[in-house]
């Protein structure tokens, strides 16, 4: 990410919000947030500080044995009009002595805290470090809502390199299920696919950090399943397979795309076929919601297309069968630092803004198989936009 880009966003949201800065502070990769803002800075050992104001040049407040490390990123933020002003300390009574002054005349700054822990993807610092700046005469708030408007907000680029992922995505797992139609009497197991699907990304100059997942029957009430290459199922004929698949390319810069489909190796039961309606039933009333909402010009927050899609299902009856929140936010990491649609693990209270992109991906978990169909929304100038293919069936995979 720019950090030029990504400062301006910020300071954007700052001053719309009343907010006097955003402070950003790390020990020893505790906050990665830090470190995705301003680049990856090896082998930092003692506490840095990241201060940007609503106004005025950002501060870097580190220690004297760090400081060299920082030397390039200083150099490439000029480059960028950011002219970084970098502040060191020795001693304890020294950091506390250069952070007062930093934060002199600020009243409010926003961190890496979330009230009571109500968002775990935020709520990062210690209570000590609050305290600390608290102690200073500065009101702590949550950063939830400006790490999301300066970092998530993608830009054309990104969105082109998201379909990318998307295309990518949609062209493997169809040719995954036609590799299992192929090879079903082989013997074949859910590390097998699982391994295909990893040659077809390497093929494609995508890239996945884990997964996928290739779940059989009951592997698939688990929704993180993943097949290792001893304990994983073979799949036969007259079984339901979950295919769950992430990736980004391989291009500097790019941001995920995610997806689940199911199929079934001949033909499905009127159960699986319930099932499988009513999760895509959920779905679509979701991605529903938020395009009316947008047509009537109502923002809305995260938690609130959650409780829409989980109330499909509990109308179904399902609803103890439905375990996790409705979708994630979606950039430079596959679960991201934006919004979630979330009124189960979370109640997410943060806004749906323009330029992010979210998950949506309802699931039903019963004890001898588990549907979920995932696509991807982003949040484009005319309104959300499904990204990819959406599963209208269970794929009937030729045996």
């Amino acid at each position: 990410m720019a950090i030029g880009e990504a400062l301006s966003g910020a300071r954007e949201y700052l001053n719309e919000s009343g907010i006097d800065g955003w402070l950003l502070e790390d020990y020893r990769g505790s906050i990665p947030i830090l470190w995705n803002l301003i680049g990856n800075i090896g082998h930092v050992t003692r506490p840095c500080w990241f201060f940007i104001p609503s106004d005025g040049d950002p501060v870097l407040l580190t220690h004297e044995v760090d400081a060299g490390r920082f030397n390039s990123m200083v150099e490439a933020a000029v480059v960028e009009n950011v002219n970084v002003q970098v502040r060191r300390f020795g001693s304890r009574a020294q950091m506390l002595s250069e952070l007062g002054e930093v934060l002199s005349n600020r009243r409010v700054v926003a961190m890496e805290y979330s009230p009571k822990a109500a968002l775990p993807r935020v709520s990062r610092i210690d209570a000590g470090t609050v305290e600390l700046v608290r102690s200073l005469g500065v009101d702590v708030v949550s950063s939830g809502d400006v790490l999301q408007y300066s970092t998530e907000r993608w830009t054309p680029a990104q969105r082109e390199s998201h379909q990318v992922a998307m295309d990518g995505l949609v062209r493997t797992v169809h040719d995954a299920f036609a590799f299992i139609g192929e090879n079903i009497n082989w013997k074949l197991t859910e590390h097998d696919v699982a391994e295909f699907i990893r040659g077809r990304f390497e093929r494609l100059n995508l890239v996945a950090p884990d997964g996928p997942i290739v779940a059989v029957d009951a592997h698939a009430s688990d929704p993180h399943y993943e097949p290792a290459s001893d304990t994983s199922a073979v799949v036969r004929k007259n079984s339901l397979i979950l295919i769950d698949l992430w990736a980004v390319s391989a291009e500097p810069g790019s941001v995920f795309g995610d997806i689940t489909w199911t199929g079934f190796t001949g033909e499905p039961t009127p159960r699986h076929e319930e099932v499988f309606r009513a999760v895509a039933d959920a779905r679509d009333t979701a991605v529903s919601f938020m395009q009316d909402a947008y047509s009537s010009g109502r923002e809305l927050e995260g938690w609130e297309v959650d409780r829409t899609a989980r109330n499909v299902i509990e109308k179904a009856g399902y609803a103890d069968h439905f375990v996790h929140r409705l979708g994630h936010s979606i950039g430079f990491e596959v679960h991201s630092n934006g919004v979630n649609l979330d009124d189960w693990e979370t109640h997410d209270t943060r806004k749906l803004i323009p330029g992010i992109a979210v998950s949506v991906e309802p699931g039903i978990y019963l004890p001898e198989f588990g549907i979920r169909s995932e696509i991807d929304v982003f949040l484009g100038e005319n309104g959300p936009q499904v990204t990819g293919d959406i599963q209208q069936e269970i794929v009937k995979i030729n045996v």
